[in-house]
């Protein structure tokens, strides 16, 4: 996420997007975990944890809940209930993360990832000040729309590339794209419709961060200037 060079950082660089994202949700489930843990040897009710801490981090189905409780707008799209919903979200995250890094826009992995959840938890937080639980039966949570916008973001600018280009012609990345989209859609029937409206605001989101960068135009130039910025203030000076 660091200004600079776009060229791809090395695997234990400290400007590594997917690392740093990969590394944050994972350390996010851990503790979670860690936490559920205690409930549970401790003997307490594990519906307690999920209220009192679980959903702490979630946004609720409730728009008044939410103001009680507004750092959930930033914390949702890192929290995962389950393993396999983890895993197979930083699965994709990785193999799309890599791409965007091979064609040199590490840089914009993180705000792409930070402004889908954004925008996707603002228009859920939207909705359930206007239609309730009813509507919108369970918390939101998991990164699965900053995922999707990530996919879209990484399809529009590198088209062309392929995978496992060593093998025979290799594999389209639009065609890994509609394999992933299709398994999203095929899981959103699960849900409610507030849900799959959220989950495809956030592609728009993906969608009109590249084509505004297209245009001259990088959403994420305010977060690696302030880095940049946190960088200088925290570096020792030197007497000269």
């Amino acid at each position: 996420m660091q200004p600079g060079s776009n060229q791809k950082p090395l695997l234990g660089a400290d400007n590594n997007a997917l690392v740093a994202l990969l590394a944050i949700n994972l350390v996010a489930f851990v503790l979670l975990g860690f936490f559920k843990v205690i409930y549970f040897l401790d003997g307490t009710s594990i519906e307690l944890f999920y209220k009192n801490i679980f959903h702490l981090f979630t946004l609720p189905t409730s728009g008044d809940q939410w103001l009680t409780q507004a750092w959930s707008l930033f914390t949702f799209n890192w929290v995962h209930d389950g393993f396999w919903e983890l895993f197979t979200n930083m699965i994709w995250l990785t193999v799309f993360g890599y791409v965007l890094q091979m064609n040199q826009s590490n840089k914009h992995l993180f705000p792409i990832y930070f402004y889908a959840g954004l925008l996707g938890g603002l228009a859920y937080i939207v909705m359930s000040f206007g239609v309730g639980s009813n509507f919108i039966p369970f918390p939101l949570m998991g990164a699965s729309m900053s995922v999707s916008a990530v996919v879209v973001a990484t399809t529009l600018i590198a088209p062309r590339f392929k995978l496992l280009a060593n093998i025979g012609s290799g594999i389209p990345l639009w065609i890994l794209s509609l394999i992933y989209f299709a398994l999203q859609t095929a899981m959103l029937t699960k849900y409610q419709f507030a849900n799959s409206l959220v989950a495809m605001i956030s592609v728009i989101m993906g969608l009109v961060y590249v084509l505004l960068l297209k245009k001259g135009v990088n959403l994420g130039k305010w977060m690696h200037n302030l880095l940049h910025w946190l960088n200088k203030s925290a570096a020792p000076k030197t007497n000269g």
